[in-house]
């Protein structure tokens, strides 16, 4: 009996694969493999569905230098490599055995790794990488060194076509790191080690958190990246997906609520069940990214809150919008952004990066080709209108709620600057800064220009954003027929 009731699972939307269960392993294949690796086997346990990892190149062997004990030259090679089923989808993964030399790096464990990429690609299927590494072995020297390209290589070559997700459960240090972060999306351990320079050296303690999207214990961090793996497509090839089964009311009112400036909460009124992954919540916290469905279609939210710092975007904020923005784009997520932001942040430290980061956020937003809808609810002032989902950068439908101040100032600012010569005994400055709002930077004048496409309440926010994201489900596809050619006869 086959394992798989279709063989061109991978690729097809429509189909799920069926697991068979394996066979016990006999005493020799539990003696040999299976020693001294208790806790990898206990992070496969916990990522895989129940007897679906099957393990490949199960037997290699370290290849050991004169250098190392001989008593040692029998031990297996430290890195685990297999498929399985995640929720009854194809899923490979490597995870890294410290228990077998540290888990060090060498030639043949590259090897194990760039094989099962290499499978992977083929079948179109995501990567978890279980990182857990003291780092190279100094005695291969260049080789070992060399180790380390192969695998960024095989990293490299898949990014953009398959979802990859690495999972640091242990130490991740030096070039490790590295290779860590050019995944998609980075989960950690509380417990684990993240950092190219010691601490001890450096004084930063957790200063690589930058990139963790998700940080929480081994059980925790198991269940989120079950959760992503479920949301996310296999591959970068099957387009906007909907869910098969929905609950949630696609006309649902919101009332009229007060989000307090807070991103999260608009987030869970408006998606479906109030089910949400963030991504990223310890970096940048006046910009919120996250993963849900809404309206049985599953895309990724932009929001920032205007209760951290106005929702001003400085460069960590732009940097974290502009990478999630792309990896929307290449695997079909539509995306979200709400717009709560008085504009950019002004400091020092954000100075020396700012400019290049800020030209990545409207590139992220300009040469995207998903479906992308934006709310404008509270502010979209200055740089904030401009680079956070505007028509002008590829929005395809842009929406202001109805008490909205949408400008190139703040009223307030734009009063000071321009309107301070009004101000008498008879018409006060607050008076003035009404009067900004309700003309210069109010919605309808910011809708006259045709860079809004309508006015809403905060009521009706979640049914348009539904309405929106279904008819737009079909926006890739209708542009593959586009650009698809005649081949001659």
């Amino acid at each position: 009996m086959s394992c798989w009731a279709d063989q061109e699972f991978a690729l097809n939307k429509y189909t799920k694969p069926t697991f068979c269960s394996l066979p016990t392993s006999s005493e020799l294949r539990d003696s040999l493999i299976k020693g001294g690796s208790d806790e990898a086997r206990a992070q496969i346990a916990m990522l895989f569905d129940s007897d679906t990892f099957v393990e490949v190149g199960a037997y290699t062997k370290r290849g050991f230098s004169d250098f190392i004990a001989t008593e040692k030259t029998n031990e297996l090679e430290g890195v685990i490599c297999g498929y399985g089923a995640i929720d009854g989808k194809l899923v490979f993964a490597f995870v890294e055995d410290a228990s077998r030399m540290g888990g060090a790096i060498d030639e043949r464990h590259a090897k194990k790794i760039t094989d099962l990429y290499s499978m992977a690609l083929n079948n179109g299927a995501p990567v978890i990488g279980v990182f857990n590494s003291n780092g190279t072995d100094i005695f291969e020297g260049t080789a070992g060194l060399a180790a380390y390209g192969r695998i960024m290589s095989a990293v490299a070559k898949a990014s953009g076509v398959i979802p990859q997700i690495a999972f640091v459960a242990g130490n991740c240090i030096g070039t490790c790191a590295a290779i860590a972060s050019m995944f998609d999306i980075v989960v950690k351990r509380d417990s684990a080690s993240l950092y190219v320079s010691s601490p001890a050296l450096t004084g930063e303690k957790d200063a690589q958190d930058a990139i963790v999207s998700y940080t929480g214990t081994q059980e925790q961090c198991a269940g989120f990246i079950i959760g992503l793996i479920s949301f996310l497509p296999s591959n970068a090839s099957i387009g906007v997906q909907c869910v098969d089964l929905y609950t949630d009311n696609l006309n649902r009112k919101l009332g009229n609520l007060d989000f307090g400036g807070e991103a999260l909460s608009i987030i869970s009124v408006i998606a479906d069940n109030s089910v949400f992954f963030e991504l990223g919540n310890d970096y940048a916290p006046s910009a919120t990214t996250a993963l849900t469905t809404i309206g049985g279609v599953r895309c990724g939210v932009v929001a920032t809150s205007y209760s951290k710092n106005e929702g001003r975007i400085d460069a960590s904020a732009a940097r974290k919008i502009a990478k999630f923005v792309s990896f929307c784009d290449v695997f079909s997520i539509p995306v979200v952004t709400i717009v709560d932001s008085l504009g950019l942040a002004i400091n020092k430290s954000n100075e020396r990066t700012f400019a290049p980061e800020l030209a990545k956020l409207g590139m992220a937003y300009a040469s995207s080709t998903c479906p992308k809808i934006t709310i404008i609810h509270g502010h979209a002032i200055g740089a904030a209108f401009v680079l956070l989902g505007s028509k002008s950068l590829g929005a395809d439908l842009v929406y202001a709620t109805e008490d909205s101040e949408i400008g190139a100032l703040s009223a307030a600012s734009g009063v000071a600057f321009a309107w301070d010569k009004y101000i008498t005994e008879e018409k006060t400055r607050d008076e003035l800064i009404s009067e900004w709002k309700s003309s210069v930077s109010s919605p309808v004048n910011a809708a006259s220009s045709g860079e809004i496409d309508d006015i809403i309440s905060i009521s009706e926010m979640r049914a348009r954003i539904c309405s929106a994201l279904l008819m737009l489900c079909a926006k890739g596809n209708a542009s593959a027929i586009a650009r698809r050619k005649v081949l001659p006869l």
